[in-house]
């Protein structure tokens, strides 16, 4: 019966393991796909920019953008062995619209972030997502000087 009992304990630890793990990837592929986006969004947004101080801001975030999805992907290949999902997105309709809905985003990713670090074991990925929640926070940031600048209330 101990023995039985055994094999049940072990089947249901690591069933559970695995649907945290399976989790955790789809919380890592939403990330990759979310940054993913964010490219496209932020292209299309510093092309609207009032003037160019505003239009460079934008292009330094969309770099980093570009860095946390190359880094994210690589973590999803290092742990399923596959590739992210991506999909593109709608672009801003203005540009104080874009800075509006960037600065939401950007306001929420940072914990989101954080939870993914927290839930691996991985260290390479752990600590791609904490720099990543910095620069997401450090985004946010810079989003909400640029609202500043044009009057934007939240």
């Amino acid at each position: 019966m101990r023995r039985e009992w055994e094999c049940v304990h072990y089947y249901y630890y690591y069933a559970e393991e695995s649907r945290q793990n399976q989790a955790l990837y789809r919380d890592i592929n939403r990330a990759a796909n979310d940054e993913y986006q964010a490219i496209q969004y932020y292209s299309a947004l510093a092309n609207m920019a009032p003037n160019n101080q505003m239009k460079q801001t934008v292009l330094g975030i969309r770099q980093d953008e570009i860095r946390h999805l190359n880094a994210f992907s690589r973590s999803y290949n290092r742990l399923t062995g596959g590739y992210p999902d991506l999909t593109i997105t709608a672009p801003p309709k203005s540009f104080r619209e874009g800075v509006r809905e960037s600065l939401k985003d950007e306001g929420k990713t940072p914990a989101f972030y954080r939870g993914i670090a927290a839930r691996t074991t991985d260290q390479v990925t752990k600590r791609r997502f904490l720099e990543a929640a910095e620069d997401e926070a450090r985004h946010e940031q810079l989003f909400r000087q640029i609202a500043n600048q044009l009057g934007i209330r939240e």
